[in-house]
């Protein structure tokens, strides 16, 4: 399964990037320029949340962040990845397609 996570503006609903997801067994998010998806924003954390490629599923992982991962407005520690799953991190919103290869 290949997914991608497109980075969107919370307010605006543009889309930042597009990230595909499948390549690297984790993708880093975070303040720090370091991280795989960097969001340069004071409400996220210098490493924010992690996906992880975990036999062929994907998860999403609070890193411990100040402000939290949000899904529905609600912090989470770990969730599963799905088709249109939306998640919020700072000023943006996570948004998992299925990319379909």
């Amino acid at each position: 399964m290949m997914m991608e996570v497109h980075v969107v503006n919370a307010k605006s609903g543009e889309m930042l990037r597009a990230f595909a997801l499948g390549d690297e067994a984790e993708v880093i998010i975070g303040r720090d320029t370091s991280c795989d998806i960097c969001i340069t924003s004071p409400s996220v954390s210098r490493e924010h949340c992690v996906i992880e490629q975990l036999e062929g599923e994907f998860v999403i992982r609070d890193l411990g962040s100040t402000g939290g991962t949000l899904q529905g407005g609600h912090r989470i520690e770990q969730l599963r990845v799905e088709e249109g799953l939306e998640i919020q991190v700072g000023p943006t919103l996570l948004r998992f397609h299925d990319s379909g290869y």
